[in-house]
């Protein structure tokens, strides 16, 4: 009678070789039914990674997880059985959420990646997927930070050109308008070439840490080249852009910047225009004010400059 039941649930219960095979896992291994029981859990061996889940065993979903992720766990269930083949996905979970008696595991907000698949016959009475979960936390920080180093100049920390064509000029275009800020340091080859390169980096990073003060949304600011630096604003008039320019030419002038004991007085020339339309592409997203900058130079320097069509044809 006994082995007719194990039968009749159409897959033989684990045996105590297997179960404790399924333990040695670091990761889970659950077993959850279409009503969102979880009918095995084994494995998660790993407190580094994962809480205990093995008291979760004959509960369900929804008495531990917040509804909203119970609701799309079970739906990726019911597609699973649906489609009858592996379904992998990623999901963000805070662990804080999980009613849990003992909570031994990393904590916080973590990263998983589930994989699951549909049982070809019903287990314990009903429908079921395995699951295997893996903590992917640590790789997706990895990535995040390689995606960031590709994006950042490592000299001052601001984005570099390729981040600001790609996003920020993307950024732009959904906005509609903006206005363009490109600021060059005034005589920094003088700099280099009297006081050394190390003196030249110093004032670059100083120059960074003020217009991050000014500007405040520091992903709007990226260092262009070499000495030159441009800067994204959005929902401002032309007077506001202007005097958001004229505060950032004053904060750099108004105090030295210093390199060991050398003070060093800096100013810098600031090109602004608005941008709109088609100039919202990257090919021409700085042109404009480029030319307002070459203006603010020619002008006598440590000035702002602010484009009009008439500079295109002087």
């Amino acid at each position: 009678m006994k082995t007719k039941a194990k039968q009749e649930q159409g897959i033989p219960l684990l045996d105590d070789i297997s179960r404790s095979l399924f333990n040695t896992i670091p990761d889970p291994f659950i077993v959850v039914g279409e009503d969102g029981t979880y009918l095995e859990v084994l494995g998660g061996t790993e407190r580094s990674l994962y809480d205990d889940g093995l008291p979760l065993k004959g509960k369900n979903i929804y008495s531990f997880m917040p509804k909203g992720f119970a609701d799309f766990f079970m739906d990726q269930v019911h597609h699973t059985l649906e489609v009858g083949m592996l379904n992998s996905f990623d999901y963000q979970l805070e662990t804080e959420d999980v009613t849990l008696t003992t909570k031994n595991g990393p904590g916080g907000n973590q990263w998983f990646e589930a994989r699951m698949y549909p049982l070809e016959k019903p287990y314990q009475g009903q429908r079921a997927v395995t699951v295997m979960i893996i903590n992917i936390t640590e790789r997706r920080n990895l990535h995040k930070q390689l995606r960031d180093l590709s994006n950042v100049d490592p000299l001052t920390g601001l984005y570099n050109r390729r981040y600001f064509l790609q996003r920020v000029s993307l950024h732009l275009q959904e906005a509609g308008n903006a206005h363009i800020l490109i600021c060059d340091i005034d005589h920094f080859k003088e700099i280099n070439d009297t006081h050394g390169h190390l003196a030249g980096d110093a004032v670059l990073q100083e120059f960074a840490v003020r217009a991050k003060e000014v500007i405040k949304h520091s992903k709007a600011i990226a260092r262009y080249g070499g000495d030159e630096f441009v800067i994204a604003v959005t929902n401002k008039s032309d007077e506001e852009a202007v005097q958001i320019a004229e505060e950032l030419r004053l904060r750099v002038a108004s105090e030295a910047f210093f390199f060991q004991d050398l003070a060093l007085n800096i100013h810098i020339s600031i090109g602004v225009a608005r941008v709109e339309g088609p100039d919202l592409a990257s090919s021409s997203l700085i042109s404009k004010a480029d030319i307002a900058l070459y203006k603010a130079k020619e002008s006598g320097r440590n000035h702002v400059c602010f484009f009009t069509p008439s500079m295109r044809e002087s």
